[in-house]
């Protein structure tokens, strides 16, 4: 009864937090994703061989990461393919801040990790907060460089963690301030290309952290559907 009085409260503050989902542009699917997850359940690719998703779509992601940021990433270590980036978020936040005592300082958009705030049960604040204790800093490619440069500087004196969601281009990374073994990057992957509803997502970080982060997702979900996986490969190689 202890523990379901707070997880109750929790659901009630969930149900008055917005903004973590949202449509995607209206677009149709791309012809290369659709032919290429038609091709993959023509091969009979309707299982996972891997459990931290496609190693051909990690490697991918791993490219990608290189050739925008500048970031080096063992796609077989750490790299591992989401169900979305809602999920890549959560799961971050879930395992890099402390329940009930920890802070998450969103320099932009808080309203994407709200949700997996309140399920954490830790504090939400915004870039002008006097922040004291454990804490995580949530960032995004749009966060302006004079509000994210003195919170990535007080995020290596104090040796927090970074959640970093990347766009589908290239630009800033935390790794371009010397804090790439401190850093937890997010994102999706054809969000804004058609293909939203195949939710298709990743998180990227060194190996010693991408570990407790991939053992946590596959305790919460299965990986996403290995034919979307597929699809989303070819999107990428096509647009790289």
């Amino acid at each position: 009864m202890a523990l379901a009085v707070p997880l109750a409260a929790r659901v009630g503050l969930l149900q008055n937090v917005s903004g973590n989902g949202g449509a995607g542009a209206e677009i149709a699917v791309p012809a290369s994703a659709r032919d290429a997850s038609i091709a993959a359940l023509d091969r009979g690719e309707t299982h996972y061989t891997d459990r931290p998703g496609i190693l051909p779509l990690r490697q991918s992601v791993a490219d990608a990461l290189r050739a925008r940021h500048d970031v080096e990433i063992d796609a077989g270590k750490g790299v591992v393919i989401t169900c979305g980036v809602i999920e890549a978020r959560f799961v971050a936040i879930q395992q890099l801040v402390p329940a009930g005592s920890g802070t998450v300082v969103a320099l932009s958009h808080p309203e994407r990790i709200a949700a997996a705030c309140v399920v954490r049960d830790v504090r939400l604040v915004g870039p002008d907060a006097d922040v004291q204790g454990p804490a995580i800093v949530y960032l995004t490619s749009d966060t302006p460089a004079e509000t994210r440069d003195p919170w990535l500087a007080r995020a290596a004196e104090e040796g927090w963690a970074i959640v970093f969601e990347a766009a589908e281009e290239s630009g800033f990374h935390p790794a371009s301030a010397g804090l790439a073994d401190a850093t937890v990057t997010v994102g999706g992957i054809g969000f804004d290309q058609g293909l939203e509803a195949w939710r298709v997502g990743f998180l990227a970080a060194p190996a010693a952290t991408a570990g407790p982060l991939r053992d946590f997702k596959q305790s919460l979900t299965l990986c996403t559907t290995n034919l979307s996986q597929w699809g989303a490969l070819a999107l990428m190689e096509e647009r790289a």
